[in-house]
């Protein structure tokens, strides 16, 4: 069995985990996730590994249409419904239910920007989860409230 470390911070000889073949399958899923109104955006519009998708309202400059997006952290797949999309375009990125846009929470590498979804119903920047705007970015996965925390912090973008 191959043996990872991952360090924890501080002194390094002292804060290590072993990182085992069973934490590398585990993995999180969002089991909640609202626009800034409070509205739930998880619908079974699109499901994934069992799980029901989140669902996004997109808008282009000529076309509307609905993106149901996996919910487990990194998983890419997605399902585009009535939305013809075109790689590298910039979509706004909005609630199905209330077509709200979603805030912008940073920059993203590629230029556009990665928009909140928040993780309650009360709009808190300190529980949300990014995605990129752009079509087809290769940071367009949902990234994690820690993920997107040290992205922001440590300029890893």
């Amino acid at each position: 069995m191959a043996i990872n470390w991952l360090l924890l911070g501080g002194h390094q000889l002292q804060k290590r985990e072993v990182i085992t073949e069973q934490d590398v399958v585990k993995q999180d899923v969002i089991t909640e996730c609202y626009c800034a109104n409070g509205h739930s955006i998880l619908t079974d519009a699109g499901v994934f590994q069992g799980h029901p998708g989140l669902t996004l309202k997109l808008r282009s400059k000529t076309a509307e249409g609905i993106l149901s997006i996996s919910p487990v952290i990194g998983d890419t797949n997605r399902t585009f419904i009535d939305f013809e999309r075109h790689p590298g375009e910039v979509v706004e990125i909005c609630c199905p239910t209330c077509a709200d846009p979603f805030p912008v929470y940073n920059a993203c590498p590629c230029g556009a920007h990665l928009v909140a979804l928040f993780t309650s119903p009360k709009a808190q920047f300190s529980k949300c989860i990014g995605i990129c705007q752009r079509i087809g970015c290769l940071h367009s996965e949902l990234l994690s409230e820690r993920d997107l925390r040290l992205y922001s912090r440590e300029k890893y973008f």
